[in-house]
């Protein structure tokens, strides 16, 4: 199949009247390859077949211009190697005689680029693959094609109306009404952290609580020891929270006007109530909890799949517990922060001070009483877990304060230390292997040794003797110096004795620093307190 390609260009409007055929070439080629009229007229140089160019021929286009020699080429391909039939002649052409052109040397300059041409005067060369294009414009383009050819035609003008849309403003949230300056930032940081506090409240209540009371994992009476004050927390934080959002609602904040300190004065009474019945049976509800881990399969069973919960987001009971005391120091946090970003002269600022004051003492309060819970817990359960511990270690006015493995560093003998506020357990632990059938509900950890009164002995670094001292404390024990009105304090040899206790794992300083700044605090307490009463 022939390919016809049409390649143009500007034509030239002095080039019309010196006859039209000369601009319209056509060759063919034979069998051979060679072609009958090449672009200059001369035999015998390729071109593919059904091709025409169509252009002015000037001399910044690659075309010479030329003429037909005979009639037989013009407006047609040839019948002897197309098999076609020849078109008629181009209009206004002379079969006989066409005028020859004399070439042009010079440069015509093109014409002023037209908004919109006829699509043969153009200056992009266009190349188009339709055999049967070339008889078609040859054979049916009207006698005044070439006229109209170099006639500029306007272009139509179009006007286009840009389709701009109003963006429409997204409606107003409490968070972009509050993020606008400083102050509203930190009632934000305060509304979100309620809203949050408040959900894992509800996740405590029916979550844990309630489903350990439906599926019968624990009794009603465990299941209210444990998560005693839960409820109280939630009711009145549901009640807070909607109050605080009534202050902050689209419409209603004013960074200028809205007094977030007297909610927090009107609510005082209420918070100091509930969070202290909340710390007050914080230390039973752990003990319970470890009972219940420890003792009770289904009780780990649903602790092990609740942690797997969306709704608890991996957290264990034990963490949502310390919520509540976290709560109240980040209320003295975010009132500190909204005072500072809050002028004297505005009319939330005394009572932003009132507000502050209270929660910084509810804090106070809160962390004091968890303290003392924890210390009361942890002195029993080291009477729980030491075989053959005295019971007069058990003592209102004595604490735990830490307790710490240690190694002994003549005999490399185990050693776990408790450090109370008045004296020194040493216990040896116990072995897995010393119950032949396992351990039971009254198993013991360690095994008591003896205690020592923190006014007979003194505690030193013994890390100046050496590397291999690095980490370990000296403790000596002076008789001497004891009390003989307490007869608390276990009997011991009249030369008394001293121990190299050394520290180890990969937090053997840290243990150590903080062993050795306890137990000597400790005794200063101890000595001061004697000095006071006289003794």
């Amino acid at each position: 199949m022939n390919g016809g390609y049409l390649a143009h260009g500007g034509l030239d409007p002095a080039d019309a009247d010196a006859g039209r055929g000369q601009y319209l070439y056509r060759t063919e080629t034979q069998s051979s390859g060679r072609s009958r009229n090449s672009l200059d007229g001369s035999e015998g140089a390729p071109s593919p077949i059904g091709t025409a160019f169509i252009g002015r021929g000037a001399s910044q286009n690659s075309y010479s211009r030329g003429s037909f020699q005979d009639s037989s080429h013009r407006g047609s391909i040839s019948s002897e190697s197309s098999g076609r039939q020849r078109s008629p002649p181009l209009p206004n052409s002379t079969p006989q005689s066409m005028p020859a052109t004399k070439p042009r040397d010079d440069v015509i300059p093109s014409l002023p680029p037209p908004t919109l041409r006829s699509p043969l005067y153009s200056a992009d060369a266009m190349v188009l693959l339709f055999p049967h294009l070339i008889d078609a414009i040859a054979g049916s383009l009207p006698a005044d094609a070439w006229e109209w050819a170099s006639t500029e035609i306007a272009a139509p003008v179009i006007s286009v109306k840009e389709d701009v849309k109003e963006e429409k403003k997204a409606p107003e949230t409490v968070e972009s009404v509050l993020q606008k300056d400083g102050r509203g930032h930190v009632v934000w940081n305060m509304v979100e952290t309620e809203r949050n506090y408040v959900s894992q409240l509800g996740i405590l209540q029916n979550i844990f609580r309630q489903r350990l009371l439906d599926q019968g994992i624990l009794s009603e009476t465990a299941v209210n020891l444990i998560f005693a004050g839960i409820d109280d927390l939630h009711v009145f934080h549901l009640k807070f929270s909607a109050e605080l959002e009534k202050l902050v609602a689209v419409g209603s904040w004013s960074t200028k006007e809205t007094r977030i300190g007297e909610l927090f004065i009107r609510y005082k009474d209420d918070l100091v109530r509930i969070y202290t019945k909340f710390i007050d049976s914080y230390a039973m509800s752990q003990k319970l909890m470890k009972r219940e881990e420890k003792e009770n399969a289904e009780y780990q069973a649903f602790m092990k799949d609740a942690v797997k919960l969306k709704e608890t987001g991996r957290q264990q009971l034990k963490d949502f517990f310390i919520l509540p005391v976290q709560r109240t120091a980040r209320y003295h946090l975010l009132l500190k922060d909204l005072k500072k970003r809050t002028d004297e002269s505005h009319p939330d600022y005394q009572d932003l001070q009132t507000a502050w004051e209270a929660m910084n003492e509810l804090a106070a309060s809160v962390n004091e009483k968890k303290r003392k819970e924890e210390e009361a817990t942890g002195l029993f359960e080291a009477f729980e877990q030491t075989k053959n511990c005295p019971p007069t270690l058990i003592k209102h006015t004595r604490k735990l304060v830490l307790n710490a493995d240690v190694v002994d560093h003549r005999t490399a003998k185990v050693m776990h230390l408790f450090l109370c506020s008045d004296l020194l357990m040493v216990t040896h632990p116990i072995g897995k292997g010393v119950l032949p059938f396992g351990r039971d509900k009254a198993e013991h950890l360690y095994k008591f040794v003896r205690w020592l009164d923190l006014l007979e002995i003194e505690a030193e670094y013994m890390g100046g003797q050496g590397e291999a001292y690095r980490d370990v404390v000296k403790v000596t024990h002076d008789p001497s110096k004891r009390d003989p009105s307490d007869s608390s304090t276990q009997p011991l040899e009249p030369g008394g004795f001293s121990m190299l206790v050394r520290f180890e794992g990969m937090d053997a300083t840290k243990n150590r620093k903080d062993f050795l700044m306890a137990i000597q605090s400790e005794i200063k307490k101890n000595q001061e307190t004697r000095r006071k009463d006289g003794t």
